[in-house]
């Protein structure tokens, strides 16, 4: 999965018919929901399937810490070079979002894992690894 993923990072973005609009439209509406359910005083996410940063560079952008994980080295050398064009601070590192916990080595407020990561995994084994 990681080479395809690899392969697909330049092009990811053209999947979206305006990029940088669905990048500020999903914090939007992210941050609505973390907000709704977690209040104001959430400080620190934790996005373990970052991909090349769509839902971690808005984040950033509307003052989170973020911390981003994903299995595509190549996905988050494209989500390294946005971010810093857009002038916001991600910790970025490769890995498993089943070997998250031990991976990053401490809690954050709020975990996501948005677009089509879960279904990824193969049995529901896998997905309880990865929700632990």
């Amino acid at each position: 999965m990681e080479d395809f993923y690899d392969r697909l990072a330049p092009l990811y973005d053209l999947i979206f018919p305006d990029w940088d609009a669905s990048i500020e439209r999903q914090a939007e509406q992210l941050t609505g929901i973390i907000h709704e359910r977690w209040g104001i005083g959430v400080q620190s996410i934790l996005d373990v399937t970052c991909g090349i940063g769509t839902q971690a560079i808005g984040l950033a952008r509307r003052g989170f810490g973020v911390t981003a994980s994903d299995l595509s080295a190549g996905a988050l050398e494209r989500a390294r070079g946005e971010a810093q064009r857009r002038g916001v601070e991600i910790d970025l590192s490769v890995c498993d979002m089943r070997a998250a916990h031990d991976h990053h080595g401490r809690q954050f407020d709020v975990v996501i894992a948005c677009d089509n990561s879960i279904p990824h995994l193969l049995s529901d084994d896998e997905i309880l690894l990865a929700f632990r």
